[in-house]
């Protein structure tokens, strides 16, 4: 890609994300995102394109907010030299099932997101860890394109886990969690920490009605953080 485009394109994208952080208002968000949809489309900028639609789907003036300085991080320097653009993801059919690590100190629940996963055969469950230490050490060991993430969990916790994971942590990471409700303090801070998104189990920690009342929200969550197709 034409590094003068790139540092026009940051130059323009940058005010955007500043107003957006500053926006008085939901229209208002939503009309500076917009605008930066438009930037990101006609620069088809894969990974910025995603998380874009996924806010635009937001009617939380905090979460929106909140997003800003991630969104800017993402113009915020070129390439490295010879380092390419991201690109867009391959589609399904030409690539393998997204390898998956699930993180949480419930086996019930591990069970529960391993059967939300199998309702869709472009993921693939590589591993499970019980708190946030072990799960640092199965995404060194295993590299996994996505990480499900519980927050509370003894030792090691949730956002431990994402403030070790932001330095040299693979693929992405959403959060399943009792704490992560939308609009939540808690969901505002993991996307500050980088997470693609947060979706609230519905009954609690141990919440055994997460398929029928979540499971269709998740694993779209989880396609749009990999790229896939609905």
């Amino acid at each position: 890609m034409d590094e003068e485009l790139l540092a026009a394109f940051r130059e323009e994208f940058a005010p955007l994300c500043a107003a957006l952080a500053a926006a008085a208002d939901l229209p208002a968000a939503q009309r500076l995102l917009a605008q930066m949809q438009a930037m990101a489309d006609g620069m088809e900028i894969a990974p910025l394109q995603a998380r874009l639609r996924a806010l635009g789907e937001s009617e939380a003036l905090a979460e929106l907010t909140a997003a800003a300085p991630a969104l800017a991080a993402f113009g915020s320097a070129p390439p490295e030299a010879g380092e390419p653009v991201p690109e867009a993801p391959a589609p399904p059919a030409e690539r393998g099932p997204v390898r998956t690590l699930i993180v949480d100190d419930s086996a019930m629940m591990r069970r529960l997101l391993r059967g939300i996963l199998a309702g869709d055969p472009r993921f693939h469950v590589v591993g499970e860890a019980g708190d946030g230490a072990a799960g640092l050490i199965a995404q060194a060991e295993l590299q996994p394109e996505l990480t499900l993430l519980d927050l509370e969990m003894p030792g090691l916790d949730g956002l431990g886990f994402l403030a070790e994971w932001t330095l040299s942590g693979h693929g992405q990471v959403v959060v399943v969690s009792s704490a992560a409700h939308p609009g939540s303090p808690a969901a505002l801070e993991v996307l500050r920490r980088g997470a693609w998104a947060a979706v609230a189990k519905p009954s609690g920690a141990l919440s055994p009605d997460l398929a029928e009342r979540s499971g269709a929200e998740l694993l779209a969550t989880l396609r749009e953080a990999t790229g896939l197709a609905a």
